[in-house]
């Protein structure tokens, strides 16, 4: 205020209208007080009591309506009633004679001075003056002029004191206000700024209570003002492993001397929902009136972590791009070698395109391989120099540039190597001088040595090793897997071919005819493979088989299956209970992982009957004399291996005599690209109208459908047709067991083509395994007997002969066999020869029409 006065108007008002109406109110009861109390008094003569009492009862009432009326007064109220108040003590003044009632004109100018300021207090006052001399006029008062101005000049000069010092306090508290307003208006501010920051702001206390709280916090860590404030950040805002570190930092931080530089760090918070983030914190450390407070802004820093990151992760990505670019000749250069592993299958190719290969990739002028062999190197292929094919004395370890190499099992390098060091002799004209050589190891096993040499300007570096380096672990990984492969494919091939039958049996009514053909373009043994076996009643099983997979996993299950579908067999089984138990076979195999499709199919010629079992397998075709090839669907289920008991559904259909049965694998019928439904037309196509003998029916199929490069996978035929039965017959059959039952059922279907009642089939049948029992007793080992019959009228001829010498009857055997063959058959003859013994048997059957209703 550059120390003028202040605009009074301007400076604020110190009372409210309440205090004013109050105070004025007390004056009127005090001043009424006082005069009605010098009434009571002894007092002057002069006084006029009953006047005195009325200004006295005046004054109580004004003051009264004062008090109560001051929530509701009005400022000119007041000075209304300033002015009555003035004039009631002129009145008591003129009504006495005592100078006291003289001084409470300065109660009322000090009143107005007080409370109304200078211009309101002067007119008060000079109405105080007027009423005063109007009143010392009216009285004959002494000396009147010094009265007036003692009673008006005393409150001027006290009123000008009293205006004077609430001016100095009104002008305070101005200040003081315009000092409050300031310190609102700058923690308003300061809050804005705060609220409107885009850190979180947050206040902690000694104890680490928060105590204030942004905006931007409740929108970093979820939590409003009113649920923050108060808690403590241990809990509410630090992951519980992270907490006793931050009580410590925040000790730290409070017993620290002074107010410390703001202290930046980095921690991770936890939000409200549990989620963790990496955040920024500058603290401070704060005295507020002795109390201390830690301020701190927060900043999540996710998206710049991230960024971060990214620009970490570029930089790397570019040096691994500046780095593959240094590589990409490299890894080119290995994929050479790896296409050259893949190419071929022998290790004589390989080894031989490899040497090329490794030239190429290093630019080199000459590349040889040696092999290891009983701690001595062989060369085996060889590239570069005046001829392709290199001969050379073997090495043995230790001696020599390929010998050190093997015996210390590390690359080596060497510049202008002696000549004795070279691979071969026709190296020295192309002047080799830099020589590399690294040992080829499998299984920690030296299994070669391979040794690459340059001439002039071509110098090896350690670049050039290292690269060579990954070349000779790409060799020695080829170089073993051809010899393993070749080791496994001569196993597999030799299983496979011992399991598929060297030749099909004979069966009597039957003729049976198969094929096999491995490939074109896969050098590995499948695992297809066919069966035929005959049933112990009389029938005759085909079996077509495909395991998924090549090579000696798939040749030794399919061993597995043969073996154990034969035993199932003999046993006499039903094809599907058959088939069940192969499924559990391979269910059962210790870590079995192998699959397998199987079409089992039981020819019965006697009751002509088909019955078939199919495991995921192609259909197997059926061709008639009077029907088109049509393909037998039924019977499907899944694989072998696929589920632990699936329910295998055997289906019987009708087969007519002379009828054709062909089985096949995929490869016959499959091809790349192709619907297995064309190919199935394709195989009907080419059996329609074919001859009905399954050999070349076989030829037919192989030639209309293979390809002549070869099928792309394994393909298995197997084909068997029912013989139509004649008036004559004849069949070999071996001196084994097993044989009657071929013979047994070639009889029966013989006996019913003649109309033969089931009584007299199964007297002749008797009767003929008889001699045919004999047959097999006496012939010599491994020699075949023969059985032939013919037909006149309804006379019947059945022959049994063998090669061999019958033996003397023992004790005991007393001809039952010839007796029961005499007690079945019309007549039998026995007749010995020098080459073996023939049994003629005639029997005469009954009417075909007596038959007939017989049956």
């Amino acid at each position: 205020m550059g120390g003028s006065s202040p605009d009074l108007t301007e400076l604020p008002e110190l009372f409210d209208l309440r205090i004013k109406a109050r105070a004025l109110s007390f004056l009127f009861i005090a001043g009424a007080a006082l005069a009605g109390l010098t009434l009571i008094l002894p007092h002057d003569q002069g006084f006029r009591d009953a006047q005195l009492s009325i200004v006295v009862g005046c004054a109580f009432v004004v003051g009264g309506l004062l008090y109560w009326g001051a929530d509701r007064i009005a400022e000119w109220q007041l000075h209304l009633a300033l002015g009555a108040g003035t004039t009631l003590i002129a009145f008591a003044n003129y009504y006495s004679t005592a100078t006291l009632y003289s001084l409470l004109f300065t109660w009322a100018a000090l009143y107005a001075f007080y409370f109304f300021g200078p211009r309101p207090a002067l007119a008060h006052l000079g109405y105080i003056g007027v009423a005063y001399g109007v009143e010392l006029a009216a009285v004959d008062a002494p000396s009147p002029e010094t009265r007036w101005l003692l009673g008006v000049g005393t409150p001027l000069v006290a009123g000008m004191l009293v205006v004077r010092m609430l001016d100095r306090v009104r002008s305070g508290r101005a200040e003081a206000d315009e000092r409050a307003r300031e310190l609102r208006e700058s923690e308003a501010r300061t809050r804005l700024v705060l609220d409107s920051a885009p850190d979180a702001f947050v206040t902690l206390d000694a104890e680490g209570n928060i105590r204030s709280w942004n905006d931007a916090a409740e929108r970093v860590f979820g939590w409003t003002a009113a649920e923050a404030i108060g808690e403590p950040m241990r809990t509410l805002l630090t992951p519980p492993e992270l907490r006793d570190r931050h009580d410590q930092r925040r000790q730290r931080l409070v017993d620290a001397f002074g107010s410390e530089v703001p202290t930046h760090y980095e921690v991770e918070l936890m939000r409200r929902n549990g989620d963790r983030f990496p955040a920024e914190a500058t603290v401070s450390k704060v005295d507020v009136r002795g109390e201390i407070l830690l301020a701190g802004f927060i900043r999540d820093v996710t998206d710049r972590k991230r960024q971060q990151d990214e620009r970490e992760a570029l930089v790397r990505e570019q040096a691994a791009r500046a780095e593959a670019e240094r590589v990409a000749e490299m890894v080119s250069g290995m994929q050479l070698l790896v296409d050259a592993a893949l190419a071929h299958r022998t290790l004589d190719d390989i080894l031989v395109d490899l040497v090329a290969r490794v030239r190429a990739v290093l630019d080199a002028d000459a590349a040889a391989i040696y092999l290891a062999a009983d701690r001595t190197l062989a060369l085996a292929a060889a590239s570069g120099g005046a001829t392709e094919a290199q001969t050379s004395e073997p090495v043995p370890f230790g001696e020599g540039f390929a010998g050190r190499v093997a015996a210390e099992r590390e690359p080596m390098l060497i510049q202008d190597p002696p000549p004795g060091e070279l691979p071969y002799p026709a190296l020295v004209q192309l002047e080799i001088d830099s020589l590399i050589g690294l040992p080829l190891l499998a299984e920690g096993e030296v299994t070669g040595v391979l040794v690459v040499g340059a001439a002039a300007p071509r110098h090896f570096s350690a670049d050039d090793v290292n690269l060579l380096r990954l070349a000779a672990d790409r060799v020695a990984l080829a170089v073993d897997h051809a010899r393993v492969y070749q080791r496994e494919h001569r196993i597999a091939e030799t299983l496979q071919r011992s399991l598929l039958p060297d030749h099909l049996p004979q069966l009597p009514g039957l003729s049976v005819a198969a094929r096999y053909l491995p490939a074109a373009a896969e050098a590995e043994v499948g695992g297809d493979w066919y069966d035929v076996l005959p049933t112990p009643s009389g029938g005759v099983g085909l079996v077509m088989g495909d395991v998924a997979g090549k090579g000696l996993v798939a040749a030794s299950m399919v061993g597995r299956l043969r073996s154990a579908l034969r035993a199932y067999a003999l046993e006499g089984h039903s094809p599907a209970r058959v088939v069940e138990q192969l499924n559990r076979l391979i269910w059962t195999e210790e870590d079995a992982t192998q699959m397998a499709t199987l079409l089992y199919v039981v020819v019965d010629p006697v009751a002509e009957r088909l019955h078939l079992v199919n495991a995921g397998h192609p259909p197997p075709l059926l061709l008639s004399e009077t029907r088109t090839p049509q393909y037998l669907e039924g019977g499907s289920s899944v694989p072998l291996g696929v589920l632990p008991f699936p329910e295998f559904e055997e289906v019987s259909v009708p087969i007519e005599q002379g009828a054709t049965v062909v089985l096949y694998t995929d490869g016959l019928v499959e091809r790349p690209g192709e619907h297995i439904d064309t190919g199935l037309d394709r195989l009907a196509e080419a059996v329609r109208g074919a001859a009905p003998d399954p050999q070349q029916i076989c030829d037919l199929v192989l030639r209309d459908l293979v390809p002549e490069a070869g099928a792309p996978d394994d393909v298995a035929l197997l084909t068997l047709r029912t013989i139509p039965m004649a008036d004559r017959f004849e069949v070999e059959l071996p001196t084994e067991p097993e044989a009657l039952a071929s013979m047994r059922a070639v009889l029966r279907r013989w006996l019913r083509h003649l109309d033969g009642s089931e009584q007299e089939i199964a007297e002749v049948v008797t009767a003929c395994g008889e001699a045919a029992t004999n047959a097999i007793e006496h012939a010599g080992a491994g020699t075949p007997f023969e059985i032939s019959g013919q037909v006149e009228g309804r006379r019947v001829e059945i022959s049994v002969r063998d090669f061999g010498a019958w033996r003397t009857p023992r004790e005991g055997d007393r001809g039952r066999g010839l007796s029961l063959m005499r007690a079945l058959m019309d007549t039998v003859e026995v007749v010995p020869t020098a080459d073996g013994t023939t049994v003629r048997m005639q029997r005469t059957l009954l009417d075909s029409t007596v038959n007939g209703d017989r049956q």
